[in-house]
């Protein structure tokens, strides 16, 4: 399916920043001219009648598992605890992205990056998510995962090594920025982990002089790049914040973890968890400008192309 579906792009790919859409514009992919990629999975608000809205998953009690359909089989029932599905928008994330992408296009004249989003409400699409749980087996919604996925295949297809940062939106007390690599809250607390539990896995193996330490939290962090920037940006991990300790702290979810090198590949991916202050009104503009330059650093740095 993927080979089929890439071939299709290529064939409408013409030249950077222009926009290819998914079916009925669910998604959609802004073409890119460097080695990294900004997705938005949870901004969207589109509600068409023809998808219905995600509810609780099928609870099979004695296998202890979740079929995520509409109409439960025979031995499952719905049930709101075991199977339950998030359904909240990240409000101003798509904003963000493209004020971000725009930033980066200016600072580096004209290297602008890849941009996926998907326009569906998480109501009727989770596209952070395995198909089965984002689309219910509603075939309209897994045609728009699908296109989804293929279009960070595809702009992933034309990297050596790359960065994919995944844009989200929390509402954590703390209202720090939160950068998921796929270690957990405890591995961070505890320093019990290494760079092959990570998502910037090939990054690690690339930057051999370099230490996992410094890359994840340390000078050579992502962190440490917005919060020498400016420091009302508190960021989790960063030199400053090394680890959450009892604070609130998203690791990472199926796109970082998918298209991530903690499996396979070149291209490295960061969940970016945004508190609502940064996203929204006056402060985007000026966060996006921070971040820009922050990202620009921090790819050169690893990518280097």
């Amino acid at each position: 399916m993927w080979s089929f579906f890439l071939i299709c792009l290529w064939l409408n790919i013409s030249k950077a920043q222009e926009v290819i859409y998914g079916h009925e514009k669910f998604t959609e992919y802004h073409v890119g001219n460097m080695s990294l990629i900004l997705t938005a999975p949870h901004g969207g608000s589109l509600n068409p009648s023809s998808i219905p809205f995600r509810d609780a998953g099928c609870w099979e009690k004695t296998l202890g598992k979740c079929y995520y359909r509409h109409s439960c089989p025979s031995g499952t029932v719905k049930d709101k605890v075991h199977c339950k599905v998030k359904i909240m928008a990240d409000l101003y994330t798509q904003e963000m992205v493209l004020a971000l992408a725009k930033e980066i296009c200016l600072r580096t004249s004209g290297r602008c990056p890849h941009i996926v989003i998907n326009n569906l409400a998480r109501s009727k699409l989770d596209a952070n998510r395995e198909k089965d749980k984002a689309a219910f087996g509603v075939r309209e919604a897994e045609q728009a995962w699908e296109e989804f996925m293929g279009f960070i295949h595809m702009a992933k297809s034309i990297m050596s090594s790359g960065i994919l940062l995944d844009f989200h939106g929390q509402s954590h007390p703390e209202q720090w920025i939160e950068l998921g690599y796929l270690i957990s809250k405890a591995s961070l607390n505890s320093g019990n982990f290494s760079s092959s539990d990570s998502s910037i896995y090939s990054l690690a193996k690339r930057q051999i002089n370099v230490t996992f330490q410094s890359l994840l939290r340390g000078n050579q962090s992502l962190g440490k790049q917005i919060e020498v920037r400016n420091i009302k940006y508190v960021t989790v991990p960063s030199p400053s914040n090394p680890k959450p300790k009892s604070g609130n702290y998203y690791s990472g979810g199926y796109i970082v973890k998918t298209h991530g090198s903690q499996m396979t590949g070149e291209v490295d991916a960061i969940q970016i968890e945004l508190p609502k202050w940064v996203r929204k009104g006056r402060e985007r503009p000026k966060f996006a400008a921070v971040l820009a330059r922050a990202i620009i650093h921090y790819y050169e740095y690893s990518v280097g192309h």
